[in-house]
Parts: C-alpha cells; structure tokens; sequence
C-alpha cells in the first residue's frame, strides 16, 4: 500500500503520512516500491495506526482495494478475478450465500464451476474471458469475499466500478480510456 492508501485509511493528506514516517521510528518500513514512492504492509499499516488512535476499522472498500492492489498474480488478475465474482454474485444471487459459507479449500475446489456456468450463460461459450481455475482462485478467496461483502452493501456492478476506477486512477500512464461516444458505437 501506498502513502496515499495510508492517507485514505487514516482520514488524512499524504503530507501527514510523510510526517509520521520521519516522526515515528515505529512506523511501518516500506516493504517494497521505490525511494520516492514505497509501498507498505496493510496488516502492518493497519497495526500501526491501531496502535496510534488513528483507526478503528478499516473501512470495506478500502480492504478490498487493498487486496487488489497486493494481490500476488498482480492487480489485474485480481480485477479479473473479483469481476467473475461480483458477476456471479449480480447473475446468480442465491447461489454465492451458501458457496461463501464453505472453507477456503472446498470454495477453491468447487467455486471454478460456478463461475463457468455464469461465464457461459452471460458471455456465451466462444468467450474471451477464460474461468479461473482452483489453484488461481485459491490466493483470491479473500478479495472474492471482500468484493461480494462490498457488493452486498453496494451492488456488484457499482463493486466492480469503484475497483476498476481505483485502479485506473492509481495507474493512469498505463492505459488509454477510449471516450464514452466512440465506445459506444464499438459496443453497438
């Protein structure tokens, strides 16, 4: 996570994030990014600003992001994996409540069905959007239930958005939106 992901956390500017870093010999080391631009631990983040009085609760959108922006297979494995999901959870809403209720390792074993039969009622069987498989989805168990608590409170389509948007905006050099007019002809 980010300066910026902390600042958000906390309810604060990034200047005050800055400050703790120099202030606080506690504070979390960078586990990864660069000099000018570290990423931190969440769990460690979250300790931290537990321990200082300045969280009680990690907000839910916050967490899911969270595990999109450190997702092991990278963060647009994670979006892919999380919109299989939240669509499963919009298509077929009585089916996720007693898949959520099973353990990781049977979730992992019998969650790949599920998706595929979704996948192929709502995109058809020649589609580009290939099912994850269980050793994939394993690692992903807690952003799918993270993104199907958000979508709960939410709405799986307005889920999806706000990772997506997140996301974009965290990385705007990397992709090239095409314009709502020009889309929408593409799509018609």
């Amino acid at each position: 996570m980010t300066a910026a992901g902390i600042a958000r956390l906390a309810g604060v500017g990034r200047a005050a994030v800055s400050n703790w870093r120099r202030r606080h010999a506690g504070f979390p080391k960078p586990v990864g990014g660069t000099e000018a631009s570290p990423s931190f631990a969440l769990a460690e983040v979250e300790e931290w600003l537990r321990a200082q009085g300045k969280l009680a609760e990690v907000p839910l959108r916050e967490r899911v992001w969270q595990q999109v922006a450190g997702h092991p297979a990278g963060a647009v494995t994670a979006l892919v994996h999380a919109g299989c999901a939240l669509l499963l959870v919009r298509d077929r809403s009585a089916a996720w409540p007693p898949l959520a209720a099973l353990p990781d390792e049977r979730l992992a074993e019998v969650l790949p069905v599920a998706l595929e039969e979704t996948l192929t009622e709502r995109l058809g069987p020649g589609r580009a959007v290939l099912t994850p498989a269980p050793g994939a989805l394993a690692v992903s168990l807690p952003l799918l239930r993270g993104a199907a608590e958000l979508a709960a409170d939410t709405g799986a389509r307005q889920a999806f958005e706000f990772l997506l948007g997140r996301h974009l905006d965290a990385n705007p050099r990397q992709y090239t939106l095409t314009p709502p007019g020009p889309a929408a002809l593409m799509a018609a």
